[in-house]
């Protein structure tokens, strides 16, 4: 790389040096020393080994982000593989904010849908907060996306059904995921879509108090207005998400970009995007119509149900 040109971590992409976000993939390429950064996992990685001795084995580090990070293990007992995640180390750690993390995690670890990744425990011990998950060993959304090569428009069409069809289930059990994002749409290894981090976004919400102070949880490049705003949301916002996913797939671009999160939601709250169809040729005028439709910045806007939204894509 030339002097003042970086690249980015996860799609590879040349950024300018002091970028916040790639303007191609969305990733926070800060590069602060947050509860993820390299030395940090590495901390998190020795107390979880320790925490969880005699019932699981820790393989390796699958992978990092704000949501914290997730590591492949053995689980002794079942001999079977499974993710565990981590929750950021400094989540608080007295009895009230551990037993709302437990409720919030709880509550979605009961989801039980073909599209949706199991939970299988969900832990507050040795000053960390984890769950264990099915491991799924497939590539995800974020994966194929980084190639740049223009999604097929029937596969378009799949993912965003089955992913949709996921999160209305959790819907209408009272779980919203509240962050939607290519790298949270796994697929197995016979191509079905899984949806992973589930309840993650409100138990660390729960966990830490920030909506109180006014700190945003969730990835801002697909985040609903309202979200950004610090309203409450429903199921709603993840249709939004979903529709900002539905529109990278199209266009191989972010609807919205910019240098800090503050612009990147204002954006979200007050501009329009491009029609998709404006982006590729031979897009379907109803595939065109359902994800604008997603992307109505006012919830009552959208489609009522995930299932309408499956229906019209």
């Amino acid at each position: 790389m030339t002097n003042g040109v970086l690249e980015c971590f996860r799609c590879h992409t040349p950024i300018p040096e002091n970028s916040k976000f790639c303007s191609s993939c969305g990733a926070d390429v800060s590069g602060g020393d947050g509860a993820t950064s390299t030395s940090s996992v590495a901390i998190v990685q020795e107390r979880l080994r320790r925490v969880i001795e005699g019932k699981y084995r820790i393989e390796r580090l699958l992978g990092k982000g704000g949501m914290g990070a997730v590591f492949l293990a053995h689980d002794l007992t079942l001999e079977r593989e499974v993710a565990i995640k981590v929750l950021p180390p400094d989540v608080a750690q007295d009895d009230q904010v551990v037993r709302r993390f437990q409720q919030e995690a709880k509550t979605a670890a009961k989801l039980d849908h073909p599209n949706i990744i199991p939970i299988y425990r969900v832990e507050s011990e040795g000053g960390l907060n984890y769950f264990v998950m099915k491991y799924v060993s497939g590539t995800s959304l974020e994966d194929l996306l980084e190639k740049k090569e223009p999604l097929p428009v029937p596969e378009i069409q799949r993912i965003l059904w089955e992913a949709a069809c996921a999160l209305g289930h959790a819907h209408q059990r009272g779980v919203v995921h509240r962050d939607v994002e290519p790298a949270n749409i796994m697929f197995d290894h016979d191509g079905r879509v899984m949806l992973t981090d589930f309840g993650i976004s409100k138990a660390l919400q729960a966990a830490t108090g920030f909506t109180a102070t006014g700190m945003i949880i969730g990835t801002p490049h697909y985040m609903a207005p309202e979200q950004g705003k610090g309203a409450p949301v429903d199921g709603r916002a993840d249709q939004y998400s979903l529709g900002v996913v539905g529109y990278r797939m199209i266009t191989a671009e972010l609807p919205f970009s910019g240098d800090s999160v503050h612009t990147i939601i204002y954006k979200h709250i007050y501009e329009e995007p491009p029609l998709a169809s404006t982006k590729r040729a031979g897009i379907p005028g109803a595939l065109t119509v359902a994800i604008s439709r997603a992307l109505a910045k006012e919830p009552d806007q959208r489609f009522p149900t995930m299932e309408d939204f499956a229906t019209a894509v």
